[in-house]
């Protein structure tokens, strides 16, 4: 059976009826009948744009066709939301925090948000029933899934133009990148799957996971894959080097989102039935808390200082967390209606480290060309999640001000090279120069 895209705005639940029977479609709640009072709601004092992106949180209103924009350090909307496509059910950012991405489920189309005007400056159509959608770490394309056709359409981001379609499982609705761009998670909602697309060949490789899986994320240094199966009210956990499943973990009922912290020691699952964040410990692979949200909670994600955000479609809101203390800490309301998505931009000019030393080197190709424009991340230590250094025009980054003492993971990220040791370790007591990545031939 698939699922009915083309139905009247309302929005995919992931709550079975029985649950016995876990072979029948998604269940559908209708937005209109939950939030009326929510479709004319407007702040005072906002403005028709805002200054550069930084620190904001994008959120998708389904039922207004809408985006919000939240500034994550006042937890306020600071603008009005900005029009989209019809049914506006997903939305990624890029790593520069310049562009957001936006799926518009009904109308087979991502809408291109240009984050300094807070416009949208294109309209991509893909394939039927864009759900998921997620940005390559060189931002150089965009990854949809597209539920109705099974499909996974490939954006190039120069053009904003469909380079690719790749096949993969029943109803694809969630989907993540790795750090060097080589891999894309895609969760197959009706085959009960995700597959593993290698973006150099587009092949693809299938794990079977739990029921209805929804959403996936991947830890910080890629050796994990979380997968929230809505239908078994459990998380999956992958092995990436291995495409296995490790472990899998009971959570809230009908997961069907989830983040994990910038260090990869939480990962943070939204339960829809039973209104609540599951928090679970990478470490030992446990619920180690339960958090009481909105109604209905639908998306989440971190922010760069650890603040967990979730979408709550039934109450029209947006509930902050507080990871130190495992509590709501704000509530943000929406100007639209039914927030689903939510995508939160990391500027890599806002990250500042303490006082320490230098870590620094070259990204080249094998003849000795420096690579321009790529992205080197450090993580571990004690960083509270991992910062990036972009390369100059000749290859070379540099990071400031790094606690020494510590062990570090460094690796390097670039969509049209692979590298012979993109990740290494770094045990760092003084400056270090010379830390070179070289692409193969």
């Amino acid at each position: 059976m698939t699922t009915n895209i083309k139905s009247t705005k309302n929005i995919l639940t992931l709550k079975r009826s029985d649950k016995e029977h876990k072979a029948e479609t998604i269940q559908q709640f209708l937005c209109n009948q939950l939030l009326p009072v929510l479709l004319l709601l407007l702040f005072t004092g906002m403005s028709g744009g805002t200054a550069a992106a930084q620190n904001r949180a994008y959120v998708t209103n389904i039922f207004t066709d809408t985006v919000s924009v939240i500034d994550t350090g006042t937890n306020t909307e600071i603008t009005l939301p900005i029009p989209v496509g019809d049914f506006p059910i997903a939305v990624a950012v890029n790593r520069e925090g310049t562009r957001a991405y936006v799926a518009n489920q009904n109308s087979s189309s991502v809408s291109v948000i240009n984050t300094v005007t807070n416009t949208v400056m294109s309209t991509v159509t893909v394939g039927l029933g864009p759900s998921g959608v997620a940005v390559s770490p060189d931002s150089a394309s965009v990854y949809v899934t597209n539920q109705g056709d099974d499909t996974v359409s490939v954006i190039d981001t120069s053009t904003n133009t469909v380079t690719g379609t790749i096949s993969v499982g029943t109803a694809p609705f969630g989907i993540a990148v790795n750090s060097d761009g080589s891999r894309v998670y895609v969760t197959n909602l009706l085959s009960d799957s995700v597959s593993v697309i290698d973006t150099a060949t587009n092949t693809v490789v299938n794990i079977t996971v739990g029921d209805r899986p929804f959403a996936v994320a991947l830890s910080a240094v890629d050796a994990r894959a979380y997968v929230a199966n809505s239908g078994s009210d459990t998380v999956s956990v992958i092995d990436t080097a291995s495409n296995a499943v490790i472990t899998t973990i009971t959570v809230g009922d009908a997961p069907i989102a989830l983040a994990v912290s910038p260090n990869g020691a939480r990962v943070y699952v939204a339960n829809q039935y039973s209104n609540n964040v599951s928090v679970i410990d990478t470490s030992s692979n446990t619920v180690v808390a339960t958090i009481a949200v909105g109604a209905f909670p639908s998306g989440v994600a971190v922010s760069t200082d650890g603040a967990v955000y979730v979408t709550n479609q039934g109450s029209g809101n947006v509930s902050v967390i507080n990871p130190a203390t495992n509590t709501v800490f704000a509530t943000i309301p929406t100007s639209g209606a039914c927030p689903f998505g939510i995508a939160i931009t990391i500027p890599f000019e806002t990250v500042v480290l303490a006082a320490g030393v230098s870590v620094g080197g070259r990204v080249s190709t094998a003849r000795g060309r420096g690579i321009a424009k790529t992205h080197v991340m450090l993580s571990g230590g004690s960083l509270a999640e991992p910062v990036y250094a972009l390369t100059n025009p000749f290859g070379y980054y540099k990071f400031e001000d790094v606690p020494a003492g510590q062990t570090y993971v460094i690796s390097v990220s670039a969509k049209r090279y692979r590298f012979t040791e993109p990740t290494r370790a770094l045990n760092l007591n003084e400056a270090l120069t010379g830390i070179d990545f070289v692409a193969e031939p």
